[in-house]
């Protein structure tokens, strides 16, 4: 769901080109979405900070028409799984030992990793099968769990693994500052839109590549073998 200021953003640039007051011009706009399952992202954001950057917290949502939905498409065949979704949403699920902003989520609701990778991966992998696990995945809620489940899918490619590390020499206008930022302190980061310092490979494997400006023409951003 995009966030309350991108609404104004839009707003003033409509009423800029269409020479009018009204609401985003004059034109009409239609939003879609479900405050309980998609609200915006604030990076680093408190709970409070997330609320105030929702669009029911923008000047426009006073001048919106709401349409509610009332049967859930997804879940139609599952009346109990659609039930607790909306209890959840609501925030009407009893919170697990007292503790805020916990539920209890039911067993039958949760699927071990191992088997999930089992349900989409098979067995083993290799170029003679590439168009097949090509197009699956598995999304993760942290790079942290998705480097796990990368690890483990890696083990079933057929072929050698390779291991590519990174550069990690430190450079500073300051040779004192150079100090301030030791090899093992460099090789544990993994900064967004960059590989980890180690990254291992097979022939086959699925990778996506970065190529945007300010880390293509980039000198500093190398890798070696």
């Amino acid at each position: 769901m995009s966030p309350g200021l991108q609404l104004t953003v839009v707003d003033r640039l409509l009423r800029d080109v269409m020479v009018s007051e009204l609401p985003f011009g004059g034109k009409s706009m239609l939003f879609a979405g479900d405050f309980r399952q998609i609200l915006p992202v604030v990076r680093r954001g408190t709970r409070t900070d997330i609320v105030m950057s929702s669009i029911k917290e923008n000047g426009l949502w006073s001048v919106m028409e709401r349409f509610n939905l009332v049967q859930n498409m997804r879940a139609g065949n599952d009346a109990d799984f659609a039930s607790w979704l909306l209890r959840l949403g609501n925030g009407q699920l009893p919170a697990v030992d007292g503790v805020p902003d916990t539920v209890q989520i039911p067993r039958e609701m949760v699927c071990d990793v191992a088997d999930l990778i089992d349900f989409v991966y098979p067995q083993h992998m290799s170029l003679a099968n590439v168009e097949e696990f090509a197009r699956r995945v598995i999304v993760c809620p942290t790079n942290e769990e998705c480097g796990d489940v990368n690890g483990d899918v890696l083990e079933r490619v057929d072929g050698r693994e390779m291991t590519y590390t990174g550069v990690d020499t430190m450079m500073a206008d300051e040779a004192d500052e150079v100090a301030n930022f030791p090899t093992e302190f460099l090789n544990a980061l993994v900064p967004d839109g960059l590989p980890p310092f180690r990254l291992k490979l097979k022939v086959g494997c699925i990778v996506m590549c970065d190529n945007s400006s300010h880390i293509a023409h980039d000198p500093r951003v190398m890798w070696s073998s």
